[in-house]
């Protein structure tokens, strides 16, 4: 087929009328060497000529028959196309990639046709004219959205010899044009080209091109703005070093409020914000972080992520009454405690027992040990602290001391035990923990910061979507944000504030609240919990125009940066995400924690009035009715 496809093509140049021009068998055949080298050397896989029946640097005779030019490409496996211009068919042209021209009068209406349909950076061009229209070309070029990445190179051919190929473009629409040396043909050597650096390093000075961006002033630890359209921060100190790599000025204009963009309407096309000046061109590029959404992409380009980021939630601990209260009389097991009761009552009774048989076998004046003083005994040894008497007999003393010991292992348990509990917080569980079951709350407000994307997407972006993140979005923003119109906050440390301060959800971006979470008293910072859970998770990056010129080149020197760590170094300077809570910064006994000491304190002291009370009932009775006290 494609030896079909060849001869027909051939066929149909041959009978073609052609005017005769000043181009003789031996320029003819260097000249198809030259564009032969050119396309090879720049690895075209396919290639479309376009040229006039008319006269100019060479007759399709010469570029497509004569010089053999056609052949070749085919014998080498590049497919190529050849297309006579016509006026009323140069629109399919622009669906191919690789474009040889030859330039005249008629042709070079395609490069404005290319031009205002964007394929001029899409597509690589060589044009092919003679040193009489390099003038017509170079100002026609200067109009042409010719930018940074486009390749458009130019030859101009009169004679066999050695023969330089430039390219031009336009660092930007307020630019002027750029000319550069591609490669040098030569009949002996072929082409050679000039540099081996790619595009985009070749490129990379600006030449001082004045760009302006937009920000806000909502993060300082991603844009802090300087004195003399200084900036820094995590993106401020990316965007300095783009400038210095790339020698361009930059001056920005500041918009008022967390005005990132948003539509200005559910069924607009117009955005708001960062967005909306970038929409607009009246801004170059945003000097402030961007959150990357499709919807946005519609109407603006990005730059490659510079960073992740995430929603999400944010509660301060529920305490739990019970649990606190209890704090000093539940660090052990119920058993532990039954067991340690009766091993005192056991001892109290071995003691007892053993001096009692000690006296009836081995008949003494030694006062026998009596129960209750027994009793004593273990409970002053379980309270560390000892008595002035000791039993007599050696059998005696062994329980004495056994029961010394015992209580002395049962008191460094429980003391570390209790310090293990008290350094580890065990805040009541929560009703929720995820968005799906936050949306079913009635006793819990939720909210976010004012024109946060969770905002934007769930009361703008997800409208009538059935997507299941969508649905659980909306819910949450009407069933519990909407709820109450104080549950939007203005600033991170306000929603904080709310968190603190009762059953509140803040729902805000995880690297800018931990930002505001250090900021906090320690106390109140290991109070604020970060639930699990990511949502609308994705990069941020630099906005830009949409079909900007810098895009590509801005990736390849941010890549450049990432391959070097270097946004890895910013980041670790700039984006600090860890919380440090230790114990010895947090833990403190309470009054709530100590409440069942003061209990047990007012219950003893209940029990003691009311022995007294009995003490006293009994006496008076007994005075009372002094023939009971004789019997």
């Amino acid at each position: 087929m494609r030896v079909i496809k060849y001869g027909l093509m051939l066929a149909f140049f041959l009978s073609t009328p052609r005017t005769v021009v000043a181009t003789t068998g031996t320029n003819c055949t260097c000249l198809t060497r030259m564009i032969h080298d050119v396309i090879t050397t720049h690895a075209w896989s396919s290639v479309t000529f376009v040229y006039t029946h008319g006269e100019g640097v060479s007759t399709p005779a010469c570029l497509l028959s004569r010089g053999g030019l056609l052949l070749r490409l085919w014998s080498e496996g590049r497919l190529s196309g050849t297309t006579p211009y016509n006026i009323h068919h140069h629109n399919t042209l622009l669906n191919h990639n690789n474009f040889v021209l030859v330039y005249d009068n008629l042709t070079k209406d395609i490069l404005d046709e290319a031009s205002a349909n964007g394929v001029l950076e899409s597509s690589a061009w060589l044009v092919l004219l003679d040193e009489t229209r390099i003038d017509t070309l170079l100002n026609q070029a200067s109009t042409l959205n010719l930018f940074i990445d486009s390749t458009f190179l130019i030859a101009t051919f009169s004679t066999c010899q050695a023969q330089q190929v430039q390219s031009v473009y336009r660092v930007g629409p307020k630019s002027g044009l750029v000319l550069e040396t591609s490669g040098e043909w030569r009949p002996a050597s072929g082409y050679v080209v000039t540099s081996t650096l790619n595009k985009y390093d070749r490129r990379s000075n600006f030449q001082g091109y004045p760009m302006h961006g937009v920000g806000v002033k909502v993060f300082d630890f991603f844009s802090t703005f300087l004195p003399d359209d200084g900036i820094t921060g995590y993106v401020g100190d990316i965007l300095t070093i783009l400038k210095r790599a790339h020698n361009f000025t930059l001056s920005y204009t500041i918009l008022e409020g967390y005005a990132y963009g948003k539509l200005v309407s559910p069924t607009s096309t117009e955005w708001t914000g960062m967005v909306g000046e970038l929409q607009r061109g009246l801004a170059d590029l945003t000097v402030s972080e961007l959150s990357i959404t499709k919807e946005r992409s519609d109407v603006i380009a990005y730059t490659q992520p510079v960073y992740i980021i995430s929603r999400r939630m944010y509660v301060s601990t529920q305490k739990d009454f019970l649990k606190t209260m209890l704090a000093y009389a539940t660090p052990m097991d119920t058993l532990v405690y039954v067991c340690v009761f009766a091993s005192l009552v056991a001892m109290a009774l071995a003691l007892h027992l053993i001096e009692r048989l000690r006296l009836w076998f081995l008949p003494s004046r030694d006062e026998p040990v009596g129960l209750s003083v027994a009793a004593w005994y273990m409970v002053s040894a379980l309270l560390q602290q000892g008595c002035d008497t000791s039993p007599s007999s050696i059998a005696g003393r062994i329980i004495f001391w056994v029961g010394f010991m015992v209580p002395l292992i049962v008191y460094s348990s429980y003391s570390a035990t209790l310090v293990s509990n008290l350094a580890v917080e065990k805040p009541a569980p929560l009703p929720f923990s995820n968005l799906l079951q936050l949306s079913r709350q009635k006793n819990w407000d939720a909210g976010v910061n004012n024109n946060d994307l969770f905002q934007v997407t769930a009361s703008q972006t997800c409208v009538g979507s059935p997507a299941e993140e969508c649905r659980v979005m909306r819910d949450v923003w009407s069933n519990v944000v909407m709820r109450n119109p104080g549950n939007i906050v203005n600033s991170y440390s306000q929603g904080l504030e709310k968190v603190l301060n009762g059953k509140y959800v803040f729902i805000g971006v995880d690297v800018a609240t931990n930002y505001y979470i250090r900021q906090l008293a320690t106390q109140e910072a290991c109070r604020v919990k970060e639930l699990p859970g990511k949502y609308l998770m994705g990069g941020v990056a630099i906005g830009l125009q949409h079909n900007s010129p810098f895009r590509r080149i801005f990736d390849h020197s941010l890549q450049r940066m990432r391959e070097v760590g270097l946004l890895n170094r910013l980041a670790l300077t700039w984006l600090k995400t860890e919380r440090s809570c230790t114990p010895g910064n947090t833990v403190s006994a309470s009054m709530l924690e100590l409440s069942a000491m003061f209990i047990l304190l007012i219950m003893g002291l209940a029990a003691s009035l009311l022995v007294l009370a009995a003490e006293l009932t009994i006496s008076r009775s007994t005075t009372r009715n002094p023939t009971n006290k004789m019997t």
